[in-house]
């Protein structure tokens, strides 16, 4: 039995109120949070008195969109130093994914609480050349497949699918019936469009950039039977698509109001094109740059022989170049922007793994800065809370300060509900009433030469 945590005199933003409420006291017991109550609340014998006067608590950040079968071990742990205690893999090889879900929820690796979706789930046609980014993909050829594979994946634990780019249409529908709603079923859509994919009962849409782009671009814009994403045309080509976008055309709204009606989870990952605010002197100076794990440097490396970055060679995405993409990140946030004012849902997630910048956590910062500008600070917060754990189906567990939900807390200096840059301040992180020190936590980091460039 866990030693008794109170945190008292908090300024508590519980994931339910819109305005921080002042002077709570939170208990932490056996992993889970015991008590939420006004003034000094209980506290019984031994127990960890901790003053939290002039600091903010509010749930542990949720990640919707990672890769951790692509993050080493050991580099979990920058997870839990931006504040992010659970994540969501949404594409791993279906052992590696299984082994170290059960080794970080054991404790045995730290790092955030994990959910996994397996697979990643295409069609006939395969959405990676051959490499090492390819053993996270699966395939269903024909909807006969669907249901054995569905049935392999959920007899293996998964606690959800992820369908992906080449899947088409009568495949995509097998898959969710199959499915059955039994785990929510998410998707990176391109044969298959998005609109298809709500009518046929998906639960979550993941990259606002992509998997929308079918249905609310211009029609000379859409991408041609056939398209890959493994070539910078794909790129370069949706970017000038998002440019041009008419988000008011009667195609665009028809999205918004299926996503609202049907209450389909957006999963954004803005931080993709990050740098197209920041620009590449930005993201050059970022701080958060030191923190991209050696396992994704030597990635990094290996993808430069091919696209000769120079100094901003580790931060390079590859198919585009950092900096590019500001009007087209633009719309996107107006999209953002319309579908919460409409009622839609909204969460964040980074694609980090898949991506080795914004690196581990820290991406997710860089999210909800984004989701601040198209959404307010508030909604942003609750983006990465509570509207990211309904997208894993855990809103009874995980994203507010309540009893019995897990006590993946967050001990802030600021308060971030005014300005989510304040997320930076944090004091402290819980993850199951499991105290870790940021800062202690940063500095077991290797020191790496920022200055060197990979031969």
């Amino acid at each position: 039995m866990s030693k008794e945590i109170v945190l008292r005199n908090a300024r508590l933003i519980d994931g339910e109120s819109d305005q921080p409420r002042e002077r709570v006291s939170i208990v932490m017991k056996d992993g889970r949070i015991a008590s939420v109550t006004d003034g000094d609340g209980p506290a019984g014998a031994g127990a960890q008195v901790i003053d939290c006067a002039g600091k903010t608590v509010m749930a542990g950040l949720i990640d919707t969109h990672v890769h951790s079968t692509f993050v080493d071990r050991t580099d979990l742990t920058l997870f839990l130093a931006a504040g992010v205690t659970a994540a969501r893999d949404v594409g791993g090889r279906l052992d590696k994914v299984l082994r170290l879900r059960g080794q970080v929820n054991s404790g045995e690796v730290v790092g955030p609480r994990l959910y996994v979706c397996g697979p990643l789930l295409d069609g006939e046609a395969h959405s990676f050349s051959p490499g090492p980014m390819s053993e996270m993909l699966d395939n269903i050829p024909r909807p006969s497949a669907a249901p054995a594979k569905i049935a392999e994946l959920l007899d293996s634990g998964v606690d959800g699918i992820k369908i992906y780019f080449t899947m088409p249409p009568d495949t995509a529908r097998a898959v969710i019936r199959a499915v059955d709603k039994r785990v929510p079923i998410t998707g990176h859509l391109g044969y298959t469009t998005a609109m298809q994919a709500i009518e046929f009962g998906i639960d979550g849409l993941e990259h606002i950039w992509i998997s929308p782009y079918q249905d609310i671009c211009s029609l000379e814009m859409r991408l041609a039977p056939g398209a890959s994403m493994s070539n910078r045309s794909f790129w370069t080509h949706t970017l000038k698509g998002w440019e041009e976008m008419n988000l008011k055309a009667p195609n665009a709204q028809a999205f918004f109001g299926a996503m609202v009606e049907k209450q389909v989870k957006m999963g954004t990952t803005l931080d993709l094109l990050w740098t197209a605010y920041s620009g590449l002197e930005g993201a050059l100076a970022d701080p958060d740059r030191a923190y991209i794990p050696p396992h994704c440097l030597a990635r990094q490396a290996a993808q430069n022989k091919k696209v000769k970055a120079g100094k901003e060679w580790d931060i390079h995405p590859g198919y585009w170049a950092p900096g590019e993409g500001r009007k087209a990140l633009d719309k996107q946030l107006d999209a953002v922007r319309m579908l919460h004012e409409q009622g839609g849902v909204v969460v964040g997630g980074t694609d980090c793994g898949g991506l080795n910048y914004p690196p581990p956590g820290f991406a997710l910062l860089r999210e909800v800065e984004l989701l601040e500008q198209a959404m307010g600070s508030m909604a942003a917060l609750k983006a990465v809370t509570v509207g990211a754990a309904r997208a894993v189906r855990k809103e009874h567990e995980l994203g507010k300060v309540k009893p019995g939900y897990y006590a993946d807390l967050l001990v802030l200096d600021k308060d971030p509900s005014k300005d989510v840059r304040d997320l930076r301040s944090l004091r402290m992180v819980y993850r199951g009433g499991v105290a870790y020190d940021p800062k202690v936590l940063l500095a077991a980091r290797p020191v790496r030469d920022m200055e060197a460039i990979p031969a």
